[in-house]
């Protein structure tokens, strides 16, 4: 629950940012992450989300992360397998 309500605050943090430039495609990917994010946090909260539905979207999101991480340094996804 901790690292859903730290996901969620970075999020928020991320939105309040200037001048970040993004391709459409990793505009739609935070987008998605975001919603994502904002109803697991709801559900959570709620009390609906098994431990294992908690696991499974943290590690969705930080795998999200990654990949607008190393879009910003340049690294391309495909090289690294």
């Amino acid at each position: 629950m901790k690292k859903l309500t730290i996901a969620v605050i970075l999020l928020v943090v991320l939105g309040g940012c200037s001048g970040v430039w993004m391709n459409a495609e990793y505009s739609q990917l935070l987008d998605e992450t975001v919603a994502l994010s904002l109803e697991t946090a709801g559900r959570a909260e709620a009390g609906r989300l098994t431990a294992d539905q908690m696991a499974r979207t943290l590690r969705l999101q930080a795998e999200t992360w990654q990949r607008l991480q190393m879009a910003r340094d340049g690294v391309n996804p495909e090289e690294d397998e």
